[in-house]
C-alpha cells in the first residue's frame, strides 16, 4: 500500500489551516498524531510513513478543523487542571479561565483529609467536580447538569479518572436536590446575553451547546436564580463560587449581599479580567 511522509502532511495541513487558528503547524502535528496513535513530540524524532487509512483520516480531520471545529471536539479530548477528559458537542469545551474556580474552592477547603460536602452545578464534562475530587479525596461531591448526555459523559470521565466520590444527579440547578446543604457550591453558568449572539463567535456558535452559554435577562438569569436559592442549599459558613461575564461582577456582589451571603470577593482570571464572585452564607 502506498504511503505518505508525515512532514509532507503536516505542512500541508499547516497550509490549510493558516487562516483558521493561530499555529496551524501545531495543530496539524497534533491532528496527524492523533491519526496515527502517537504523541506529537514524536515527530521531531523522525519521518514517519502514514498509509492511506491514516492518511484518510488526518484529510477528514484537517476538513473538520478547517470549517471552524474545535480541536478538542475533532480529538475528542481536553485536558483540566492535569485532568484529561472525554469531551464532544454535548458539553462545553473546558476553559483554563474556569479553572480558577477549583482554585477558589480548595482555598476555601484546606484540608484534604476533611469530608467536605460540595455541590457543582452543570457539571458538563465533570471537569470541576473531577478536579476537586483528585484534590480532595476524602470529600462527597454532587453534580448536576440538565443534559441527561452531558451527565452520562461526566460519568465516564469520573470513571477513567478512578474517582469514585462524586454523585451525578439530573437537575435544572437546585431542582432535584434534596434539602442538604453544602461547605461550598460552584458554578460555571450561562451567562451570555442571549441578544449578543450576532457579535459572538461563529464556530462557538455553531458547534458548542447553547444553553451552555446564553441566558435571558442580559446573561443574568441563571446568575440570579443561583445566588437566590443558594442560600438554602450553604452550611452557615459554606461558600458560593461563580463564574460570570468580566462586566457581571457588581450585579453578582449585589445579588450575593441581597441573599445572605457576606464576605463577598471578586477575583480576576488569567487574562486580568474579574470573572470569579464568591460569598459566603452568613453565620
Amino acid at each position: 500500500m502506498p504511503e505518505t511522509a508525515s512532514n509532507a502532511l503536516i505542512e500541508l495541513g499547516s497550509s490549510l489551516l493558516k487562516d483558521i487558528c493561530t499555529f496551524p503547524k501545531m495543530e496539524a502535528e497534533m491532528l496527524l498524531a492523533n491519526a496515527l496513535k502517537i504523541n506529537r513530540i514524536d515527530f521531531y524524532k523522525k519521518n514517519f510513513c502514514v498509509n492511506k487509512k491514516q492518511e484518510k483520516v488526518f484529510n477528514q480531520s484537517i476538513e473538520l478543523r478547517s470549517n471552524g471545529m474545535p480541536m478538542a471536539y475533532i480529538l475528542g479530548k481536553k485536558e483540566f487542571w492535569s485532568v484529561k477528559l472525554n469531551v464532544n458537542k454535548n458539553v462545553l469545551i473546558p476553559r483554563p479561565e474556569s479553572e480558577g474556580l477549583v482554585e477558589r474552592a480548595l482555598k476555601n477547603l484546606p484540608k484534604k483529609n476533611v469530608n467536605y460536602k460540595i455541590l457543582e452545578l452543570g457539571t458538563g464534562s465533570g471537569a470541576i467536580s473531577i478536579s476537586l475530587a483528585k484534590e480532595r479525596p476524602n470529600s462527597l461531591i454532587t453534580a448536576t447538569d440538565i443534559s441527561k448526555k452531558a451527565l452520562s459523559l461526566a460519568k465516564y470521565n469520573a470513571l477513567e479518572n478512578n474517582i469514585q466520590n462524586i454523585d451525578f444527579v439530573i437537575s435544572d440547578w437546585f431542582n432535584n436536590l434534596e434539602k442538604m446543604q453544602f461547605n461550598s457550591i460552584v458554578v460555571n453558568p450561562p451567562y451570555i446575553d442571549q441578544d449578543d449572539k450576532s457579535s459572538y463567535d461563529e464556530f462557538i456558535l455553531k458547534y458548542e451547546p447553547e444553553i451552555a452559554l446564553f441566558a435571558n435577562n442580559k446573561g443574568r438569569e441563571s446568575i440570579y436564580s443561583i445566588i437566590q436559592k443558594s442560600q438554602f442549599f450553604l452550611e452557615p459558613g459554606g461558600s458560593l463560587i461563580m463564574e460570570h461575564g468580566f462586566d457581571q461582577s457588581q450585579f453578582c456582589q449585589n445579588m450575593m449581599q441581597n441573599f445572605n451571603l457576606v464576605n463577598i470577593v471578586s477575583t480576576k482570571d488569567y487574562n486580568g479580567y474579574t470573572r470569579i464572585t464568591e460569598g459566603f452564607l452568613k453565620v
